[in-house]
């Protein structure tokens, strides 16, 4: 796993102190790494310590054996004849996942690096739930058994076809029951094992069988277009540093999208009005940025990002400056349209004591009035507080710190 386990090292993904210091990223990331650390923040942050692995192996007999086995297990399953066999060999079973924790928090109850390591990254990102109050060692075994688990289901999904959360838009792209479909996954196999060929790298082992079964999918859609900052969302966000907030009634304006029924249409029609909605709020002054949200989502395996289509309709038909628009490619729902925008108003630098607004059409708009219950179910948190109804199409909102969390059963947009 060298190059691979060195590219993971040198980078860096999203803010460690994801509040205050959104320009900590690198530009020579690759797609692999962005997946990583968007689904398993704790492992990433893990593997930046080259050594770490060698010394437990070194000091922890049991951790050495749980990764024989581990390692052993997906060497045989190059004689699997059956899915379930595959499966079997990719996953973490619940009784290594209970070792591989224990391991862990050993390691941590006598390794004044990895505490600070966990300190200085994991504790205040906040990607587990609001860290406050929790002690290192029992937000990292949270932080442990979620990437596991969400490792877990992930290869569930696009290796052995269990449904998603959304069948019609995030389900598996291949026939588990054709005969040749095991072939492919031995090629998984394969690929995955060039890089784990030594003992301490069969930690890697699921991780990376997850990260390539998506990748097969064409289901990396948490790393489209990163890094915004430096990309899509540069002007805007170097034009929030030198605005003056005072000046406006509101910070953001969220517009939401409409996905398009048609496959190979790049903007709805419901794009098109909320588009012209927001650029018509823009120019009469109610706030000096404008979000559009959405992903590749509408209609199944679209090649159309619709966050980047609005931003084009944006600039191109309604004149609305690059400088004022920010896009959020990656939301698949309502729920992580408001999720996602709340993440960038902390990570950015918007005022935090400013509302911003939502603008959508009426439906939508009262739909989002009474999300909250439907943002426990999916997401665990409400990331999100509500103002006033300013009118029919625009309502006001906060966003909340519990916005970091990871959404572990949703690896395309986590």
């Amino acid at each position: 796993m060298g190059n691979l386990l060195k590219a993971i090292i040198l980078t860096l993904v999203l803010s460690c102190s994801q509040l205050t210091q959104a320009q900590d990223y690198f530009h020579d990331k690759t797609p692999q790494d962005w997946v990583i650390a968007k689904n398993y923040y704790a492992s990433y942050i893990l593997s930046q310590d080259s050594l770490l692995l060698t010394a437990i192996l070194a000091d922890d007999p049991t951790f050495q054996q749980l990764l024989t086995v581990r390692q052993q297990r997906y060497t045989a399953s190059a004689g699997c004849k059956e899915l379930a066999c595959m499966l079997h060999a990719f996953k973490w079973s619940n009784a290594e996942i209970d070792a591989l924790t224990a391991a862990f928090l050993r390691r941590l109850a006598k390794d004044k690096k990895l505490t600070a390591l966990l300190q200085e990254k994991l504790m205040p990102s906040h990607t587990y739930g609001v860290s406050t109050g929790m002690t290192i060692a029992a937000y990292f075994e949270k932080a442990l058994r979620q990437d596991c688990k969400a490792m877990n289901d992930v290869i569930d999904v696009y290796a052995g076809g269990v449904k998603p959360n959304y069948p019609a838009i995030d389900s598996i792209s291949f026939n588990t029951r054709d005969p040749r479909y095991l072939t492919l996954l031995q090629d998984v196999r394969q690929d995955v094992r060039t890089d784990v060929k030594r003992t301490d790298r069969a930690f890697y082992v699921t991780l990376l069988s997850a990260v390539r079964l998506l990748e097969i999918n064409e289901r990396w859609d948490a790393a489209q277009l990163e890094p915004l900052i430096s990309q899509e969302n540069k002007a805007a966000y170097e034009a929030i540093a030198q605005t003056n907030f005072a000046n406006y009634p509101y910070s953001l304006l969220l517009t939401l999208g409409a996905g398009p029924e048609v496959y190979d249409q790049p903007i709805s029609p419901g794009g098109m009005l909320r588009s012209r909605m927001a650029a018509r709020s823009y120019f009469e002054g109610l706030a000096p940025f404008i979000i559009v949200s959405g992903g590749r989502v509408h209609p199944y395996k679209t090649p159309y990002i619709e966050a980047l289509e609005m931003k084009k309709y944006l600039m191109n038909v309604l004149h609305v400056p690059e400088k004022a628009i920010l896009i959020d490619p990656h939301a698949r729902h309502t729920t992580t349209n408001l999720r996602n925008t709340a993440r960038i108003m902390l990570q950015y630098g918007f005022p935090k004591d400013k509302f911003a607004i939502i603008n959508s059409s009426v439906s939508h708009i009262n739909a989002v009035e009474k999300m909250a219950p439907r943002c426990m179910r999916e997401l665990g948190y409400v990331p999100y507080e509500l103002g006033k109804r300013v009118s029919e199409v625009i309502v006001e909102f906060k966003p909340k710190i519990e916005s970091l969390t990871i959404d572990p059963d949703e690896p395309l947009d986590p």
